[in-house]
């Protein structure tokens, strides 16, 4: 699998409390989610992501914006999500003000993107990294013991392989996964299993027991985060980033939607400037 990183440089800072990147002035931030391309018109489906990001512990990232949505999986999925210091959940009507102000902004939104789905199956969206060194605890069973993790040289992200259901949702497979370490050659039995296939792949940790699966309608919103105090879990190196000097809190954000060609595009062009509002930080308008 092909992980697509964004251009952004990034300086890696290690603290107790997990693994954090460092982004300095954060010069390359121009794939905003205002910035996402128009919708290209082909079969299958079409997911636009976008993250937010915050000081750590803001009120509405770590706080508002959960007691408004409505959590994903089942109690139990719940559970081992919130004792790894990670939550998931659906945003739909009305969006909260202050959401809709988040999508807009230049200065807090970032890696914003839009894929299609035809061809493509799946995704990596990356979420924090690269960074020198990731340390956390892991309880991968709610009867097991917590383990502690340790890896070098990683980037974070959230695989996602949406589905076209029949309703005109689209369900969305979530999985936390860590690239770590140097590229390295890997040997795999071909297609047709009569030999072996010589791989050059940089070396991923994938995290099964903590993905999820969600439908969502057209105007709705996976909201997928950390719990900020807790500092030692595969949230905080999934979502808790420092940027000058001073450590910060993200949320990824995803819409997705099945498309076909020939349909019309969901917003014209503005106006007198010659780019366009992504249909994410639309959808939520009143009308």
């Amino acid at each position: 699998m092909r992980w697509a990183w964004p251009v952004i440089a990034v300086t890696c800072a290690v603290t107790a409390s997990g693994c954090l990147t460092r982004s300095g002035d954060r010069p390359a931030l121009a794939a905003v989610a205002r910035s996402l391309a128009p919708v290209q018109q082909a079969e299958g489906v079409y997911l636009e992501s976008v993250i937010l990001e915050r000081p750590v512990g803001d009120r509405f990232l770590d706080r508002d914006l959960w007691a408004v949505t409505q959590p994903v999986g089942t109690p139990e999925m719940q559970v081992r999500l919130s004792e790894n210091g990670l939550r998931a959940g659906i945003l739909s009507g009305t969006l909260p003000p202050k959401f809709q102000t988040l999508l807009e902004s230049d200065s807090e939104t970032l890696s914003g993107r839009g894929l299609t789905f035809a061809t493509r199956k799946e995704e990596v969206l990356p979420t924090s990294g690269p960074n020198e060194r990731c340390e956390f605890t892991l309880l991968a069973d709610l009867a097991g013991k917590r383990t502690t993790v340790a890896l070098k040289q990683t980037r974070c992200g959230i695989l996602v392989r949406p589905e076209a259901m029949s309703d005109r949702r689209v369900k969305v497979v979530c999985e936390p996964q860590i690239q770590h370490g140097e590229r390295q050659e890997f040997f795999r039995a071909s297609a047709d299993g009569t030999g072996l296939v010589k791989y050059d792949e940089v070396p991923l940790v994938r995290y099964q027991s903590l993905a999820f699966d969600v439908p969502l309608g057209r105007n709705e919103y996976l909201v997928i985060g950390w719990r900020a105090e807790q500092t030692d879990t595969i949230g905080a190196a999934l979502f808790g980033v420092e940027a000058n000097g001073q450590p910060r809190q993200r949320v990824l954000v995803i819409r997705a939607r099945q498309v076909n060609p020939g349909n019309p595009p969901d917003l014209p062009p503005i106006s007198g400037s010659g780019r366009r509002p992504s249909v994410a930080a639309e959808a939520g308008r009143p009308r």
